[in-house]
């Protein structure tokens, strides 16, 4: 059985890599095209910052090949004013019963703009150090709402985004939304393009608020956690992630428990992948700083 690399598809995700397919100044949008709806700047207030998590797996079933699971996973998301920029970069190691372990690098950025309009996308994978696939590409938002994924890596791959498709921050941004307003569910297609599968739709479930003792228990005793970023709230929530190019009714890809914060920080999850569970811990925390926006 082939694992892949471990994809932190929320959409700030969440979900892994190289440089830009296209220039960052590049317009994808012309007259009359329409991009998905975009939140208004000041109603929710997203974070600029890099976190380091250590993960490991926590459960496995018997016969899933697999007997272990460790690494780390880098993430950055800046604000670039007009933009959000993302660099996602993980180390795996995975472990099997009967031969040697696999050493799996991954890494994935993307520019999304804040008005939806232009999604760059690029990731890179790499087994015991030999390059094992690359993904570029961008998504061209058409005048009804729809949009098409176009990689250039592989330069035969594409997919058709649905009416009502979310970008990766949007979609962050949308479930801190319902979370602010009580909302228990929110449902939603997400395109990241962080491996050649496509868009999914994610079902996300939005549960309680955690307490101020919560909060405070996840940076206490750790100086590289800078708690000013985790103080204000936060919620426990699960994802379920269902391909879209599969059949309705199908189980989900897989399952995550987390704890996401107002401003976009993710603290913890807990990724059920069926056969096996890996659990995802914030280890180091820093705020990136603001830039200077006319």
């Amino acid at each position: 059985m082939q694992f892949r690399p471990l994809q932190f598809k929320l959409a700030h995700a969440i979900v892994a890599l190289g440089l830009m397919a296209c220039p960052l100044s590049s317009a994808i949008a012309g007259a009359g095209v329409s991009a998905p709806a975009t939140l208004k700047a000041d109603e929710i207030a997203l974070a600029g910052h890099k976190a380091l998590y250590d993960f490991r797996m926590t459960a496995v079933q018997s016969g899933a090949g697999i007997s272990g699971i460790r690494g780390t996973m880098y993430y950055e998301q800046a604000d670039s004013c007009e933009a959000w920029t993302t660099d996602h970069r993980f180390n795996v190691e995975y472990q099997y019963p009967e031969r040697r372990p696999v050493e799996n690098t991954s890494h994935y950025v993307a520019f999304e703009s804040k008005d939806a309009r232009q999604f760059y996308y690029s990731s890179e994978r790499e087994e015991n150090g030999l390059t094992i696939e690359q993904l570029r590409g961008a998504v061209k938002p058409n005048a009804d709402g729809t949009a098409k994924a176009d990689f250039s890596r592989p330069d035969d791959l594409s997919f058709d985004l649905p009416k009502g498709y979310l970008l990766p921050t949007q979609h962050t941004a949308e479930v801190i939304r319902h979370a602010k307003a009580g909302d228990k569910f929110f449902t939603a297609p997400m395109f990241d393009g962080t491996d050649a599968d496509g868009p999914v739709e994610i079902n996300t479930f939005i549960g309680k608020k955690l307490t101020e003792d919560e909060l405070k228990k996840i940076s206490t005793g750790n100086a590289k956690i800078d708690a000013s970023l985790i103080t204000g709230d936060a919620w426990r929530v699960r994802m379920a992630v269902f391909p879209l190019k599969e059949d309705k009714g199908m189980s989900p890809s897989y399952e995550m428990d987390l704890i996401l914060h107002s401003n976009g920080i993710v603290s913890w999850s807990l990724v059920d992948y069926h056969a096996f569970k890996v659990e995802q811990k914030l280890v180091a925390l820093e705020k990136l700083p603001a830039k200077s926006c006319n």
